[in-house]
């Protein structure tokens, strides 16, 4: 049987997500998995924000995410892949379910994988003051 790409295993791993498919993505994390989401630090006005550490906490960020958000487009524009990192890049907007508004926003993810093909970070980064706006925090 032919080994899965890291790009096939992120390619699903982004499919689980947006379908609610938390367990089977987090089947294609490493149980240490890193997800880091725009800075490392957790705010209390911005939950999603910080670093969550292993597979349960990754499946909480993502409930977060879409107890916090209506998904609307996610495009990916471009891709670099080398041994064990993938960079992505491309567009969003999400509409904040709290206050109706847009978030529009580019974005960056960096994944890295272990030597078992499982990620292990997942870093995205994303225009902090687009989304706190649309948020409807002042700081």
């Amino acid at each position: 049987m032919q080994k899965k790409s890291n790009t096939q295993t992120l390619d699903q791993f982004i499919g689980h997500v947006f379908t609610g498919e938390y367990e089977q993505a987090m089947a294609l994390c490493d149980a240490d998995v890193k997800f880091v989401v725009f800075r490392e630090e957790r705010d209390s006005q911005v939950p999603i924000y910080g670093t969550h550490i292993g597979q349960g906490a990754g499946t909480i960020f993502f409930k977060n995410l879409a107890q916090m958000f209506e998904c609307g487009t996610f495009e990916m524009e471009d891709s670099i892949a080398s041994d064990n990192y993938i960079v992505r890049f491309g567009e969003l907007a999400h509409t904040v379910k709290r206050t109706g508004d847009v978030f529009n926003s580019l974005w960056t993810m960096i994944v890295r994988f272990d030597a078992a093909g499982k990620i292990c970070l997942y870093r995205m980064h994303e225009d902090t003051a687009a989304l706190e706006a649309a948020m409807h925090i002042e700081r």
